[in-house]
């Protein structure tokens, strides 16, 4: 029977992304841009963006980001609604029935079948229409009916800087704590602001176990929830606003991240009593099939 040290070894290994998912995420980006630019639409750039490129995604991979960059400013002055309408309606003939307007991009579902939350494949594209705006992006809000701005090359640099200080765990802690949410139905919306919230409670340095760190987190992120998280990089909305809004989807989050701390405890203290067995299950139902029990 392997340790949960060595668990937990394992797991950030299986969260890495594969050399089939590279492989897979590029042919599915350059195969969209064709279909864009057999279009009307007038593109100047595309580039993969969001949490794939910021190595922070978890597996299997769902919503990669793709910043399609268009020149024609007209849209700007609509609501925001209608350009992700016109991106629905250019690749809806290409991918029909997979097709689906999100609060900022157009999603792609490519229905690839997960076993043990293990594939080569990217499940899903978030096709976001962006224009140039000094030196940072404006993309639509269908959520507020307005344009914001945002600048994934700061959230990026963030990102790095922040892994760099944990001597490289951070990043896998952020894939941990979204695998978490993910099989926890998504309390925590969107994903981005464990991403966000990770940034302001995982700082210092590294705490030498992911298992202590991870009880850590939710133990602070269920006290810190209602805060008010700002965009890392200063340009854009709060990137809590969606559970700020919903009072119920607040206590929703918190209850599941002090549901989160408890198994941690209760995972720490089987281990202490010498119970790997059952403690590797214990952190097997909270961070599922990927964590490893052999």
């Amino acid at each position: 029977m392997i340790s949960v040290n060595e668990a937990f070894t394992k797991f950030r290994s299986r969260l890495e992304a594969t050399q089939g998912e590279e492989t897979n995420a590029s042919r599915r980006q350059q195969r969209i841009r064709a279909h864009l630019d057999a279009s009307d639409l007038a593109i100047s750039r595309d580039f993969l963006s969001g949490s794939y490129r910021r190595e922070t995604k978890t597996k299997p991979l769902r919503d990669v980001d793709i910043f399609v960059v268009l020149e024609d400013r007209t849209y700007l002055s609509k609501h925001p609604r209608r350009v992700l309408d016109v991106v629905h309606g250019v690749l809806e003939p290409h991918y029909p029935g997979r097709t689906h307007t999100d609060r900022l991009a157009v999603r792609i579902d490519f229905g690839a079948q997960v076993v043990d939350d293990t594939t080569d494949e990217v499940m899903s594209f978030d096709v976001v229409p962006a224009f140039d705006d000094r030196g940072a992006y404006l993309i639509p809000d269908d959520f507020t009916g307005k344009w914001i701005r945002t600048d994934p090359t700061v959230h990026a640099s963030k990102a790095t800087q922040a892994n760099k200080d944990y001597g490289g765990n951070w990043k896998p802690l952020v894939k941990m704590l979204k695998k978490w949410n993910e099989q926890a139905g998504s309390p925590v919306q969107p994903s981005f602001l464990i991403e966000v919230m990770a940034l302001g409670i995982l700082s210092g340095t590294w705490g030498g176990t992911y298992s202590r760190e991870l009880r850590g987190f939710f133990a602070e992120a269920a006290r810190r929830i209602d805060e008010v998280w700002p965009d890392p990089a200063g340009v854009g909305p709060d990137v809590s606003d969606e559970l700020d809004a919903d009072p119920t989807n607040m206590a929703t989050a918190r209850a599941a991240l002090l549901s989160a701390e408890k198994s941690c405890t209760r995972a720490l203290m089987l281990d202490q009593q010498g119970k790997t067995g059952d403690a590797l299950a214990a952190w097997r139902r909270l961070l599922g099939p990927l964590f490893a029990k052999s």
